[in-house]
Protein backbone atom coordinates (compact mmCIF):
# COMPACT_ATOMS: atom_id res chain seq x y z
CA UNK A 1 0.00 0.00 0.00
CA UNK A 2 2.98 2.01 0.87
CA UNK A 3 4.75 1.79 -2.65
CA UNK A 4 1.48 2.54 -4.63
CA UNK A 5 0.83 5.93 -2.67
CA UNK A 6 4.45 6.43 -3.11
CA UNK A 7 4.22 5.61 -6.74
CA UNK A 8 0.54 8.12 -6.91
CA UNK A 9 2.92 10.83 -5.33
CA UNK A 10 5.94 10.36 -8.17
CA UNK A 11 3.57 10.41 -10.79
CA UNK A 12 2.02 13.69 -9.29
CA UNK A 13 5.29 15.16 -8.71
CA UNK A 14 6.73 14.67 -12.17
CA UNK A 15 4.02 16.02 -13.73
CA UNK A 16 4.76 19.12 -12.06
CA UNK A 17 8.13 19.16 -12.89
CA UNK A 18 7.46 18.62 -16.44
CA UNK A 19 5.40 20.79 -16.63
CA UNK A 20 7.62 23.73 -15.93
CA UNK A 21 10.60 21.87 -17.00
CA UNK A 22 12.77 21.47 -13.59
CA UNK A 23 15.22 19.01 -13.91
CA UNK A 24 18.03 17.87 -11.80
CA UNK A 25 21.05 18.40 -14.33
CA UNK A 26 22.00 21.25 -13.11
CA UNK A 27 22.73 19.68 -9.35
CA UNK A 28 24.34 17.07 -10.99
CA UNK A 29 26.59 18.55 -13.25
CA UNK A 30 27.77 21.17 -10.14
CA UNK A 31 28.54 17.88 -8.50
CA UNK A 32 30.83 16.36 -11.56
CA UNK A 33 32.75 19.71 -11.63
CA UNK A 34 33.70 19.31 -7.98
CA UNK A 35 34.39 15.83 -8.05
CA UNK A 36 36.32 15.96 -11.30
CA UNK A 37 38.45 18.88 -9.10
CA UNK A 38 39.57 16.94 -6.61
CA UNK A 39 40.26 13.30 -8.63
CA UNK A 40 40.90 14.45 -11.95
CA UNK A 41 39.54 14.12 -15.19
CA UNK A 42 39.75 10.64 -15.37
CA UNK A 43 37.33 8.77 -18.30
CA UNK A 44 35.53 6.77 -15.89
CA UNK A 45 34.58 9.62 -13.87
CA UNK A 46 33.46 11.70 -16.70
CA UNK A 47 31.50 9.12 -18.28
CA UNK A 48 30.05 7.83 -15.20
CA UNK A 49 28.62 11.76 -14.52
CA UNK A 50 27.36 11.76 -17.90
CA UNK A 51 25.34 9.27 -17.80
CA UNK A 52 23.59 10.70 -14.36
CA UNK A 53 23.52 13.82 -16.27
CA UNK A 54 21.60 12.46 -19.00
CA UNK A 55 19.05 11.03 -16.86
CA UNK A 56 18.76 14.21 -14.73
CA UNK A 57 17.84 16.07 -17.24
CA UNK A 58 14.76 13.95 -17.93
CA UNK A 59 13.48 15.54 -15.09
CA UNK A 60 9.72 14.76 -14.21
CA UNK A 61 10.12 11.83 -16.82
CA UNK A 62 12.42 10.12 -14.70
CA UNK A 63 10.60 10.85 -11.31
CA UNK A 64 7.82 9.66 -13.23
CA UNK A 65 9.63 6.07 -14.40
CA UNK A 66 10.54 5.97 -11.02
CA UNK A 67 7.44 6.00 -9.23
CA UNK A 68 6.20 3.37 -11.82
CA UNK A 69 9.02 1.23 -10.56
CA UNK A 70 8.53 1.91 -7.45
CA UNK A 71 5.16 0.49 -8.27
CA UNK A 72 6.00 -2.30 -9.82
CA UNK A 73 8.19 -3.46 -6.42
CA UNK A 74 11.10 -1.86 -7.63
CA UNK A 75 12.06 0.34 -5.41
CA UNK A 76 15.51 1.15 -4.96
CA UNK A 77 15.93 1.77 -8.65
CA UNK A 78 12.61 4.08 -8.54
CA UNK A 79 14.01 6.16 -5.31
CA UNK A 80 17.04 6.68 -7.56
CA UNK A 81 15.70 7.81 -10.40
CA UNK A 82 13.40 9.99 -8.52
CA UNK A 83 16.76 11.91 -7.13
CA UNK A 84 18.47 12.03 -10.35
CA UNK A 85 15.12 13.34 -11.78
CA UNK A 86 14.74 16.06 -8.92
CA UNK A 87 18.29 16.75 -8.37
CA UNK A 88 17.98 17.50 -4.79
CA UNK A 89 16.41 16.26 -1.41
CA UNK A 90 15.50 18.11 1.85
CA UNK A 91 18.44 20.10 1.89
CA UNK A 92 18.32 20.80 -1.86
CA UNK A 93 14.87 21.83 -1.09
CA UNK A 94 15.74 24.18 1.62
CA UNK A 95 18.00 25.97 -0.55
CA UNK A 96 15.82 26.34 -2.98
CA UNK A 97 13.22 28.10 -0.62
CA UNK A 98 15.83 30.11 0.98
CA UNK A 99 18.07 31.25 -1.40
CA UNK A 100 15.33 33.05 -2.92
CA UNK A 101 14.38 34.91 -0.11
CA UNK A 102 17.53 36.27 1.06
CA UNK A 103 18.15 37.16 -2.52
CA UNK A 104 14.76 38.93 -3.19
CA UNK A 105 13.34 39.45 0.44
CA UNK A 106 10.38 37.70 0.14
CA UNK A 107 9.65 34.26 1.28
CA UNK A 108 5.90 34.18 -0.28
CA UNK A 109 8.30 35.32 -3.62
CA UNK A 110 10.04 32.41 -2.98
CA UNK A 111 7.44 30.06 -2.14
CA UNK A 112 4.79 30.81 -4.94
CA UNK A 113 6.38 31.34 -7.78
CA UNK A 114 6.87 27.69 -8.77
CA UNK A 115 5.00 24.96 -8.93
CA UNK A 116 8.55 22.77 -8.99
CA UNK A 117 8.58 23.50 -5.47
CA UNK A 118 5.31 20.99 -5.01
CA UNK A 119 6.76 18.81 -7.23
CA UNK A 120 9.72 18.49 -5.11
CA UNK A 121 8.42 18.43 -2.17
CA UNK A 122 6.34 15.56 -3.25
CA UNK A 123 8.99 13.33 -4.95
CA UNK A 124 10.98 13.82 -1.68
CA UNK A 125 7.76 12.17 0.29
CA UNK A 126 6.97 9.90 -2.28
CA UNK A 127 10.87 8.66 -1.82
CA UNK A 128 10.38 8.98 2.07
CA UNK A 129 7.15 6.81 1.81
CA UNK A 130 8.24 3.58 -0.96
CA UNK A 131 9.93 0.58 1.01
Amino acid sequence: MRNKVAMYLAIVAGILLLGIGVTGAATWETIRNFVATFLGGHWAIILLFQVLILIASLGGVAVICGGILIGAGRTSIGKLLIALGTGTGLIGLLLVIVLPSFQQGDIKLALGTSSGIIGIILSILARMIAK
